[in-house]
Parts: C-alpha cells; sequence; structure tokens
C-alpha cells in the first residue's frame, strides 16, 4: 500500500507542479486517517441488532463484544436472580446466633461490626446500652462525662474515654 502511494507521489512530482502535490498528499493522508469514512456499525452480540449505545458485559457473564441496552438489562436480571438464589439462607443473630424472622436489626456503625449482619431486638438493645455507657461514662471511676473527654494512650490499653481527673491520674503515674 505504501509503494502505491509513493508512485502516486512521484508519478505527481513529475508530471504536475506543488499544488497537484499538495493535493495528493493531502488525499492519502484523508484515506490513512479514515476522517471522513462512515464508522463500522456494531452489532449486539445476543440479539445481532445494530448499536446505537453500546454496554459492555460483565466478566461473570462469559459474553464477547457489546450488548444493546435491552439484552444489557436481561443479562443484569439474570445475573441478580441468579445470586438472590445462592444467598437464600435464612438470617441469624450475629451474637446469639438465633434465627431473625421480623424482629432483624442492623448494627450501627460505631460498633465496627461486619457489614450485612444482624441482630435480634435484645442483642441489639444490649448493644446500644453498651455503646451509650462506653460514650458518655468514664471507663476507669463510671462518672458521667461532661463536654470535654479525654481518650486514653493506646499503651494503657484502657476502652472507652476517661474524664479529667481519671486521665491526670494515669498521665502522673506513667511520669514517674
Amino acid at each position: 500500500m505504501l509503494n502505491n502511494n509513493r508512485i502516486i507521489v512521484t508519478y505527481f512530482l513529475a508530471h504536475y507542479n506543488s499544488n497537484y502535490l499538495l493535493v495528493a498528499v493531502f488525499c492519502i493522508l484523508l484515506k490513512y486517517l479514515r476522517l471522513f469514512q462512515k464508522k463500522k456499525s456494531l452489532y449486539c452480540n445476543i440479539c445481532k441488532k445494530e448499536l446505537k449505545h453500546k454496554y459492555k458485559p460483565a466478566k461473570e457473564w462469559n459474553v464477547e463484544g457489546f450488548l444493546c441496552a435491552d439484552c444489557h438489562i436481561e443479562k443484569t436480571k439474570e445475573f441478580i436472580a441468579k445470586q438472590q438464589q445462592y444467598e437464600e439462607i435464612p438470617d441469624s443473630c450475629i451474637i446469639c446466633k438465633k434465627e431473625l424472622k421480623s424482629e432483624k436489626k442492623k448494627p450501627r456503625w460505631q460498633w465496627n461490626m461486619d457489614s450485612g449482619s444482624f441482630l435480634c431486638s435484645d442483642c441489639f438493645e444490649e448493644k446500644e446500652l453498651s455503646y451509650e455507657q462506653r460514650q458518655n461514662f468514664c471507663s476507669v471511676c463510671s462518672k458521667k462525662m461532661g463536654f470535654i473527654r479525654y481518650n486514653p494512650k493506646p499503651k494503657w490499653n484502657i476502652d472507652g474515654q476517661l474524664c479529667k481527673n481519671c486521665w491526670n491520674r494515669k498521665n502522673q503515674k506513667e511520669t514517674q
């Protein structure tokens, strides 16, 4: 292909002036760049319709090429239905392992529990009370804390927050 173009260029150099050469080079470039040619039509891999918008299938679907919107939606529905069939295991409380039916509750994000886990109402209330106790009362003396709270140093191995007096006592013991 390139040899044919070289022949055309040398022919124009020999027989015509430089303006025609520029036109010939321009035409060759347009042919290689394919700027003004019609795009190749893509077709859906399932229903073989011409694509206006192309959608990539998920890897799990084992489909090569692109899909139309209708086929993409259908494949998505099928995939979700298959996943739900496998996940029809009854939910159980993550703490007491009691099977849950209607009273399942999601744990709060502050409790650092696994996502997607559920609690029964008894365990939820117990966890809620322990969290409130940990947040609002000193971990050492169990005194109600005010606005200012102190976080213990990691080497103290204390779970929760401290009041000013307990924090100062612990800190003085450490410095002596």
